[in-house]
């Protein structure tokens, strides 16, 4: 499922067992001010976010590790942006206090994301706000990016009955609006900038 921007679509079931580089060839300064912002989800889109995020609930420790897991396998630079993790194993990783309370944090992100689906313009300033506050951390914009597909591949084992294209689409379509305005927020303001 690799990187994916507002520009570009997943196409077809991925294989699950198939690590993940189709954002390697990205440049890390990708230029926001070309990328255009995803339009709103459609009512069946948010429907189809909110069933699902309901039957997540159960499990989002779980899926919040298995989402930066798989992150960290298919991309180590990635892992190596967090001090914590540089030169663990994915064991240490797995059973890391760390991790998992930074897989408690996005999955919150996520929540809020849902729980403001018909509000979308404060979601959009919180999705800023936090990418703002990852500036600190020299995280590339790249790595914003690819948060969803792994987040996906997490979450489809627990959604297995229930999972579609529709369904794949309205998280794709999500994670490309938190990609977006994160990634907006990346840049530092005029008044940082002098």
């Amino acid at each position: 499922m690799g990187c994916f921007s507002s520009k570009s679509k997943m196409t077809g079931p991925q294989n699950s067992n198939s690590p993940q580089t189709a954002c390697e060839d990205v440049d890390p300064l990708e230029n926001i001010e070309d990328e255009e912002e995803p339009e709103n989800l459609t009512e069946d889109q948010k429907k189809l976010l909110r069933k699902s995020w309901l039957i997540l609930q159960n499990d989002i420790a779980k899926v919040g590790t298995v989402t930066f897991m798989r992150l960290f396998d298919s991309h180590p630079d990635v892992q190596n942006t967090f001090l914590p993790f540089r030169g663990l194993s994915n064991k240490d990783m797995e059973s890391s206090a760390i991790l998992r309370a930074h897989a408690l944090r996005v999955m919150a992100t996520v929540e809020k994301c849902i729980t403001r689906l018909d509000r979308i313009d404060k979601t959009n300033v919180i999705l800023k706000e936090l990418g703002h506050r990852h500036i600190d951390y020299q995280v590339k914009p790249k790595y914003i990016s690819l948060m969803g597909p792994q987040f996906m591949m997490a979450i489809k084992p627990h959604l297995e009955s229930q999972w579609s294209e529709e369904m794949e689409e309205a998280w794709t379509h999500l994670f490309r609006i938190i990609s977006y305005h994160m990634k907006k927020g990346l840049r530092p303001s005029k008044a940082e900038q002098i």
